[in-house]
């Protein structure tokens, strides 16, 4: 329905009216399950600080958490929580730091170096205890989030048995296991008793059969990757046999895994002519959560040392040895520490002929991240995955190796998504005439937009650029946005299919900081699968087209929209404002030939989504097609959380309704009353019309 300005009606006190509408048509988008992580061995987890953007509000994980249990026992719940799963299932999960980027920010798909693909936070929510991101395409970097309702009443348990205090509550643990298992890609079940089940009834920190069967649908039974012979004696030891290039530097390192808690791993090495000292690591900091014991034997038996870790937050194991026999040798012992939570995990043993003064500390960085103010952020990167990346150190030193078209380095694809759809590289600019450029190739299906996001790293970020251009070296018409931190985008419309691309990062002009380490993708608009379409229309310039969605709990929205007239001279922009504030929660915007994307977190409530077209000349184009689409990419724990104790509703309602056409002059719903709120009963259409005025008129 499209509407122009109406005389202005006069605000009437008493009781409001209900929306009057016809041919409500419920919209039911639901989260994408199934999908396994593309690296699930090497997956992580990470606390932003508190005060990390989420959405329009701040992450306050510790807020709520610490009056509920220490920092280490709520922390240590979540990884537990992760560890449950990880013992039963082909998956690995690491502890790594947070650089308290924003929830949501452009970055790869998995191995981000800023954060872990889990990441912990909490804000206040509606109808819902938590939400999770369970991976998938459309996600972004809000796949794995888990976002807990900070207005919940939680305890931590000691045992499953144990009742909440005071009589109400709900058990951290519990839940957190529950949207562990949705952010590894599990569906909710309605059969009770389940870990998977839909409806919080009582703390249950134990995996039934049911939940081992899904999870293994996705990720496989547990293997030890790295064991290609049994290797859990001293007589069927792996030998260390050093390389020549290990021989020259002294230290060789080489995998393993603890499959089960009673799973033990035996290396063996020998002593090297002129050597009667080596130092003996196991390295699990950021690899896995294993709780280890090193032993490291004699070969007519006998302990030589033995170092336990102290903890699943200080989890790399060391011992120094003195004493040795150049050519004896010696065996090296792995197993779990008895009566750990921790007793299965990857880890890299370390055998180091190298002065104490060269070895890296066993120390792991501090995982527990500051509070986010926004300048800071990168006081949270000291993680030993990221120290390289965010420090002065490039995280490559290579220069005129990818500098021209014809030599550029041709990236593919990532795993999990359309074939062809995205791309992503790591990088570094070494010198101010160093020039990185990559290929890269469009899908061969329907494609929109090709969009280009660099973002750059480092303490003192570096001043660059990124270009696109066709094989012979021409650059491509693009529209280039700078955003903060060091962030830029880059969207070239009407992408040609099967065609390639060259993506070029060098020193922007006039730079301060020439050199530094950057993080690019590059994603092609297909219509992706999941993706919903809400509504498309034609619409003319000057006019507005409007409709209604009802969130009916907190959750995570991606709105798409494309502009689908050729012409760059035209834009469509789709405001979403909620009824009850009339505050602009979210927007999206696309000129000609280009999608935009936006993610929302929607609370509960109404919300006005509004769409209007406008032109950068005066000569009035004709009627400009656009299509939304839509989908919800978070998954909510339980119904709701009034009273755990009642039986669950029959049905769950839908995720929320989409009403196209409303009939009538819709007016907000029942709202506290007209004293308490000043947007009490304002005619819908004025809040619309109001906001275009405030928008356009600047």
């Amino acid at each position: 329905m499209f509407f122009s300005a109406r005389p202005a009606k006069s605000r009437r006190k008493g009781a409001a009216s209900s929306i009057r509408v016809e041919s409500l048509e419920v919209r039911s988008l639901l989260t994408t399950y199934g999908l396994p992580w593309a690296d699930p061995r090497s997956l992580s987890i990470s606390f932003p600080g508190d005060g990390t953007p989420i959405g329009g509000t701040g992450n306050n994980i510790r807020q709520t958490l610490d009056t509920v249990a220490t920092r280490g026992a709520w922390q240590q719940a979540a990884l537990k929580a992760f560890q449950t799963w990880a013992e039963v299932a082909n998956i690995n999960v690491g502890l790594v730091g947070d650089r308290s980027d924003a929830f949501g920010a452009a970055g790869l798909a998995s191995n981000d170096p800023r954060f872990g693909e889990f990441r912990i936070g909490s804000f206040s929510q509606t109808n819902v205890l938590a939400n999770a991101v369970p991976w998938q395409p459309v996600a972004g970097t809000w796949s794995g989030d888990i976002l807990l309702n900070s207005d919940a009443r939680w305890y931590l348990g000691h045992s499953e048995s144990q009742q909440p205090p005071g009589g109400s509550g709900y058990e951290l643990r519990t839940v957190l296991l529950h949207e562990a298992g949705n952010a590894l890609g599990l569906s909710d079940v309605q059969q009770s008793g389940q870990v998977m089940s839909a409806n919080y009834t009582n703390p249950r920190w134990t995996l039934q059969s049911a939940d081992i069967t899904a999870i293994q649908a996705i990720y496989g039974a547990r293997v030890d990757i790295f064991e290609t012979s049994v290797n859990d004696s001293r007589a069927t030891a792996t030998p260390i046999i050093f390389s020549a290039a290990e021989t020259t530097a002294g230290r060789a390192v080489r995998s393993g895994s603890l499959n089960t808690a009673a799973d033990s791993d035996f290396y063996s090495f020998t002593v090297p002519a002129n050597q009667t000292s080596a130092t003996v690591t196991v390295w699990a900091s950021g690899i896995s959560l294993l709780e280890s014991r090193l032993t490291v034997r004699k070969a007519q038996g006998g302990v030589l040392a033995s170092d336990a870790v102290q903890s699943v937050f200080r989890n790399n194991g060391r011992v120094s040895l003195q004493g040795l026999i150049p050519g004896e040798t010696y065996f090296i012992g792995v197993e779990s520490q008895a009566g750990s939570d921790f007793r299965v995990g990857d880890y890299k043993v370390d055998v180091d002929y190298r002065a104490g003064g060269q070895l890296s500390s066993t120390n792991p960085q501090n995982h527990d991240a500051a509070k986010y103010d926004g300048k800071q952020r990168l006081q949270n990167a000291d993680s030993i995955s990221t120290a390289q990346l965010f420090g002065s150190i490039l995280v490559d030193s290579e220069s005129g190796q990818n500098d021209r078209p014809a030599t550029a380095q041709a990236l593919t694809s990532v795993p999990g998504f359309i074939a062809q759809s995205r791309y992503e590289a790591m990088g570094a600019i070494a010198t101010a005439v160093d020039r990185d450029l990559y290929t890269i190739v469009a899908p061969a299906g329907a494609i929109g937009s090709l969009n280009i996001t660099l973002s750059a790293l480092g303490t003192i970020r570096p001043d660059l650029t990124v270009v696109v251009m066709n094989q012979a070296g021409d650059r491509l018409p693009s529209q280039l946005r700078a955003g903060s931190n060091g962030q830029q985008t880059l969207v070239v419309p009407n992408a040609v299919a099967g065609q390639t691309y060259v993506v070029g990062v060098w020193q922007r002009a006039g730079a301060v900081q020439s050199t530094g380490n950057y993080l690019l993708t590059a994603d092609f608009s297909t219509d992706a699968v999941q993706m919903q379409t809400l509504t498309q229309q034609t619409l003319a310039v000057g006019t507005v087209d409007y409709a209604l969605l009802s969130s009916n709990k907190s959750q995570l929205f991606r709105f798409d929209l494309s502009t689908l007239s050729p012409s760059s001279g035209t834009a469509t922009v789709v405001s979403i404002i909620d009824v009850r504030t009339e505050q602009q929660v979210g927007t999206v915007s696309a000129t000609g030939g280009v999608t935009g994307s936006v993610f929302v977190w929607l609370p509960a409530g109404d919300y006005i989504i509004a769409t209007r077209v406008y032109v950068k000349s005066s000569i009035v184009p004709g009627p400009v097609t656009y299509r939304l689409m839509a989908d919800v990419v978070s998954d909510d724990d339980g119904p709701g959380y009034t009273d755990p104790t009642l039986p669950p509703p029959p049905s769950e309602q839908p995720p929320y309704t989409y009403n196209e056409d409303p009939q009538g002059d819709p007016v907000v719903p029942t709202l506290p009353g007209p004293d308490d709120d000043p947007f009490y009963e304002i005619p819908w259409w004025e809040i619309v019309e109001r906001y275009f005025e405030t928008l356009f008129n600047q």
